[in-house]
């Protein structure tokens, strides 16, 4: 079960408590704190959030709806284990609506954006070459907000935000691909060179194919890490 380290107490007074405490759940369940399989018992998380059980309930539904819950006879709601086919899917959408963001990024961005842009890029570079995992993992996030916020599309950039916690969870197998970092990196310095261009074609073009490339990462290291299985077994 979630140990408290993991979740904060809510404040009663607080808007949109149920809301709250799915986002704090999803962000413990993608992050591995809370394991596939783990029972999501009311009772406990009300009191290690400090709140009633209604938005525990509702919040549980919630992840339920977005199958990273299940309900199970006998045993109640547990975290769901992602499927390839879920995880691929999350990349197809994000292939399609990460090439319209760098399309209006391309389209809107001034000299500050695109300087910010390069600048979280160079700083990419020198994590890759200090092997600074963790601080490249935060730009990575940062990068792709940039773009979104760039694009100047607020609905679009809800969309993409909300799969954030998914791209992390998910970015790590793929990176674990033999020069897929260098790679994805390479991939980042060519988006942001057609958004200085102002070039939306090249911009989408770039932004979908760094996406199918870290699509195809992922499923290439589960391929090893399925062979390597049944090498072992």
């Amino acid at each position: 079960m979630a140990k408290k380290e993991m979740l904060k107490p809510i404040k009663i007074d607080e808007s949109s408590i149920a809301d709250k405490v799915f986002e704090q759940l999803k962000s413990a369940i993608l992050s591995g704190q809370l394991k596939p399989g783990e029972r999501l018992i009311e009772r406990q998380l009300c009191d290690e959030l400090e709140i009633s059980r209604t938005p525990v309930r509702e919040a549980i539904q919630k992840l339920k709806s977005q199958g990273l819950a299940v309900q199970i006879p006998r045993r109640g709601a547990v975290v769901s284990a992602a499927t390839s086919k879920e995880v691929i899917d999350v990349f197809n959408i994000r292939e399609v609506l990460e090439g319209l963001a760098g399309r209006l990024a391309a389209e809107n961005a001034d000299k500050r954006q695109t300087n910010e842009l390069s600048r979280i890029v160079d700083d990419m570079s020198i994590c890759l070459d200090n092997k600074e995992e963790e601080r490249l993992e935060d730009l990575h996030i940062k990068f792709h907000e940039t773009i979104y916020n760039t694009a100047g599309n607020e609905k679009l950039y809800l969309i993409l935000v909300n799969l954030q916690e998914y791209i992390k969870a998910y970015t790590h197998v793929g990176y674990a691909f033999h020069g897929r970092r260098e790679e994805a990196n390479a991939e980042h310095k060519k988006i942001v060179k057609a958004i200085e261009a102002h070039d939306a074609d090249k911009a989408e073009q770039c932004a979908k194919k760094h996406i199918k490339n870290s699509r195809d990462a992922y499923i290439h290291r589960l391929e090893e890490e399925n062979s390597q299985s049944s090498t072992t077994s």
